[in-house]
C-alpha cells in the first residue's frame, strides 16, 4: 500500500447520498487507482466486505472496511472495471480534488471546488 497518498490527478470527491452517508459527510474523498498498482496489508484479518446493492447507480459496489473499527478502505464498483476507490482518509496529508463526481447532489452551502473538473 502506499506510504504517502497518490497524485492529485488521482483525487475525486464524491457526493452522491449513498457515498456521503457512509463517509459521515457532505462527499466522500477517494483516490481513484488501478488495482493492479495497490495491495492492501491485512495481517490481522480484519478487513470485510459489504456488497451493496442499494445504489443510485444500480450498480452492486463492494464496499471493504475495517471490521474492527468500521473505517472505509476501498471500494470497487463494476462500472470501473480495474480501478478502485481507496479512501483519502486512511492518509494524514490529502490532496485537493482534481474531480467532482454527482455534483447534481451537492448540499446548497457547499461550493464547487476550484479547478476540479465535475461529472
Amino acid at each position: 500500500m502506499w506510504n504517502n497518498p497518490p497524485r492529485r490527478e488521482l483525487n475525486s470527491l464524491t457526493v452522491c447520498s449513498r457515498n456521503c452517508k457512509r463517509a459521515g459527510g457532505g462527499y466522500s474523498v477517494n483516490y481513484v487507482v488501478d488495482e493492479a498498482d495497490i495491495s492492501i496489508q491485512d495481517a490481522r484479518g480484519t478487513l470485510k466486505t459489504y456488497i451493496d446493492s442499494n445504489t443510485e447507480s444500480g450498480n452492486t459496489i463492494e464496499r471493504m472496511f475495517c471490521g474492527d473499527c468500521g473505517s472505509p478502505v476501498f471500494t470497487k464498483s463494476p462500472r470501473f472495471p480495474g480501478k478502485g476507490f481507496l479512501k483519502a482518509s486512511l492518509f494524514d496529508e490529502i490532496s485537493a480534488p482534481a474531480m467532482e463526481v454527482f455534483t447534481a447532489k451537492r448540499q446548497s452551502w457547499q461550493p464547487a471546488i476550484e479547478g476540479a473538473g465535475s461529472m
